[in-house]
């Protein structure tokens, strides 16, 4: 199946986002960009209207989903004994870097993940910086192909040691696609990690709440957004009910929504006037046995 989705459009979102994580204090300095810079600076007036107006703004949701979704991978590594991890889509994200270097020497195995041209600009910034090894390495893939190299089930069976518990990462993903395609992947991705001992699929999602505001403003600022990006921005799901009822329907067994409410005051979260439309999915399957 070939790859209609234009990878240059990702990587705007992607030097934009990981300049977020800089200008907070969550990356490394080599992830900088001076692509990200200057997003990051032209966005500033749109990001303060948002906070001014309604008490939200872009900036404060993705660094929402970032923590919490670091918060719990860490507990799943600490609590459950999660040792290999692939972040699919990482884009310029840091978490490779900064969870490699808080459990070094712990046996974890992190493995980023992304198209291939993405995948050899982290693999040059980290292999640069001397980040990257045996236990901390970049590969191409592609979740929309079947049946190729890069493909998720080559991926996964050629890359990964089917005797550890595993956890896949994707951030600022799923709203990229239409429900079919994202669902597809879901499906095969729950199937792949049926293989191990344990697997866990900690992802970010926008929903479509009518009722909220947020929503109401991007329904506006959807299309725009669309070209800026040259990818279309589809919010899927239109209650929680829903969601449980999706991931169920593709093959997982456990599926939690985290809000970020529930951080607030728990974790450095930024917090917000009005209720976040961030939703981190943390969902479950049951192994082969």
């Amino acid at each position: 199946m070939a790859d209609d989705t234009d990878s240059s459009g990702i990587s705007f979102t992607a030097f934009y986002t990981g300049e977020v994580w800089q200008r907070h204090g969550l990356s490394v300095p080599f992830l900088s960009s001076v692509q990200g810079r200057r997003l990051y600076i032209a966005g500033r007036p749109v990001e303060w209207l948002g906070k001014w107006l309604i008490g939200a703004n872009n900036e404060i949701l993705l660094l929402q989903r970032h923590l919490i979704i670091d918060d719990i991978v860490r507990r799943a590594i600490r609590d459950e004994g999660v040792t290999q991890i692939v972040e699919i889509a990482c884009g310029l994200s840091p978490r490779g870097t900064r969870f490699s270097r808080e459990f070094a020497g712990k046996g974890l195995v992190y493995i980023e993940a992304d198209l291939p041209g993405m995948a050899a600009r982290k693999r040059h910034l980290l292999e640069k910086a001397g980040e990257l090894g045996s236990a901390h390495r970049v590969i191409d893939i592609n979740i929309l192909e079947q049946g190729t190299t890069d493909a998720l089930e080559t991926v996964f069976a050629r890359d990964l040691d089917p005797a550890r518990k595993t956890l896949v990462i994707t951030e600022g993903l799923i709203n990229y696609f239409d429900y079919a395609t994202i669902h597809g992947f879901w499906t095969r991705l729950a199937n792949c990690l049926r293989a191990f001992p344990a697997g866990i699929y900690v992802s970010d999602l926008y929903p479509n709440f009518h009722w909220h505001r947020f929503v109401r403003i991007a329904d506006r600022l959807k299309s725009g957004l669309a070209i800026a990006t040259r990818s279309h921005v589809t919010l899927h799901f239109d209650t929680e009910a829903d969601i449980h009822d999706g991931f169920r329907a593709a093959g997982f067994a456990q599926t939690r929504v985290h809000l970020p409410e529930s951080y607030y005051g728990v974790l450095e979260i930024p917090e917000q006037r009005i209720p976040s439309i961030v939703r981190v999915l943390e969902n479950r399957v049951k192994p082969h046995q």
